[in-house]
């Protein structure tokens, strides 16, 4: 290894290369801002130009946003190129494994054919992106910072029957490999929890340092005007006296919001009425299982402004998941402590944690219905509690989960990464 200094200052613009598949697309007003938008907007905002390379495929509502390869210009600096894959109807699936194996060799050949980047940060999931991202790097001379949101290929393993485990490992022996050489090839690691940096480090086969770090999702705290604010409360529909309860996310087997479906009634007789925003490949089922609950609304997908709205008008947000996991802050999480919600949550790990040490809310063992009815009622009926733990919120919020602070370091040390380049 020979140590080279990039023949660039850090404050001077670079070309940056953002690789991530499976998040809502900045196409039009008021879309929903995750991860990757609020990292494109930090380095934009310091001057940089962004390429996304994402799918023309809508994670969220299983339909294609493009009918082939495409290349679009967002604003000055700012472009997204999508490349078409084959597309699945479950998050779980063959045939999502397909569409990223598709997508990533489409990464491979439409790269080539690009300006080199001055960096790239490619997310995993999928890990084979991220390892087609990580070899093009290191063919070309470019440093790669993975961005860790979720545990695969392991992940895999923790859904799958006990039983079938040994042979699956076999057979994703290959996934294995490629998240293991993808790790190793990163010059820098990016966890959105520490346990995730730790599964980073742990396939790098090294120790974390500086070149290392943890960012939390993180959100923003928007202001909603009165006008809108009215309107989601007319939409929703009587909500005058009601304690809210709200879910937002996607209707998914990881984040299974059925058991709101038992709590709404099992709180049938109190002021309880519960949100559920989002879709999903389980929608029509927990619209089913809903019907004719009175104190239960599903709004559908709500766009950043709406979201807003309803956590305006909110008093708690749930985090369910229907077995023990502890893998990961989810973007549910930062927007309700940015509106000073309680949290109510069945996730362990990390973020057990910190709603227990910061009294943010309460833990709840997942699929426990009587549990979590138990809790959304103690908030509703001790007042002196629920005021305490909403300021709480909003205080972690502040001083933890804040995008505009987040994705500020974030892009510093993106800049940081590209100046002092190691290679070979």
């Amino acid at each position: 290894m020979s140590e080279k200094r990039r023949n660039q200052d850090v404050n001077s613009a670079m070309k940056v290369w953002l690789i991530q598949v499976a998040e809502v697309l900045p196409l039009e007003e008021g879309a929903r801002k995750m991860r990757t938008s609020m990292l494109a907007d930090a380095l934009l905002s310091r001057g940089h130009q962004v390429l996304w390379w994402t799918s023309a495929f809508d994670h969220f509502n299983k339909d294609w946003i493009f009918p082939d390869d495409t290349l679009r210009q967002l604003r000055e600096g700012y472009q997204l190129i999508a490349l078409k894959g084959r597309g699945y109807h479950k998050n779980v699936s063959l045939a999502r494994y397909i569409d990223h194996r598709t997508l990533a060799r489409k990464f491979r050949k439409h790269a080539e054919k690009m300006e080199k980047p001055d960096i790239i940060v490619a997310s995993t999931p999928p890990h084979d992106i991220a390892y087609a991202a990580a070899s093009y790097a290191k063919n070309h001379g470019v440093p790669v910072i993975l961005d860790i949101r979720d545990p695969w290929p392991d992940i895999f393993l923790g859904v799958a029957p006990v039983y079938l485990r040994p042979l699956l490992s076999i057979v994703l022996r290959r996934d294995f490999q490629m998240t293991r050489k993808a790790m190793k090839m990163a010059d820098g690691l990016v966890g959105v929890t520490r346990r995730l940096l730790n599964f980073g480090l742990n396939y790098a086969c090294r120790e974390g340092g500086e070149r290392d770090r943890i960012f939390y999702l993180g959100s923003f705290r928007k202001e909603v005007s009165t006008q809108v604010r009215e309107e989601m409360a007319s939409r929703i529909g009587g909500i005058k006296d009601k304690f809210i309860v709200v879910f937002i996310g996607t209707f998914g087997h990881y984040n299974h919001p059925g058991i709101l479906v038992d709590c709404a009634k099992m709180l049938s007789e109190t002021n309880a009425l519960f949100v559920l925003a989002g879709t999903g490949e389980l929608y029509h089922q927990i619209k089913r299982e809903a019907a004719g609950l009175s104190n239960l609304v599903l709004p559908g997908w709500l766009n950043q402004e709406e979201i807003s709205a309803l956590l305006d008008i909110a008093h708690v947000g749930i985090c369910p998941t229907p077995r023990k996991r502890d893998d990961a802050f989810h973007n549910k999480v930062f927007l309700y402590l940015s509106a000073g919600l309680p949290i109510i949550s069945a996730f362990q790990g990390e973020l057990r944690e910190v709603i227990e040490k910061r009294r943010l809310g309460f833990y709840y063992p997942p699929g426990e219905t009587e549990a979590l009815a138990k809790y959304i009622k103690k908030l509703m009926e001790d007042t002196a509690l629920y005021q305490e733990m909403s300021r709480n919120a909003l205080e972690a919020f502040k001083e933890d989960f804040d995008a505009s602070v987040i994705y500020r370091e974030y892009a510093e040390y993106v800049e940081r990464m590209a100046v002092g380049y190691v290679g070979t």
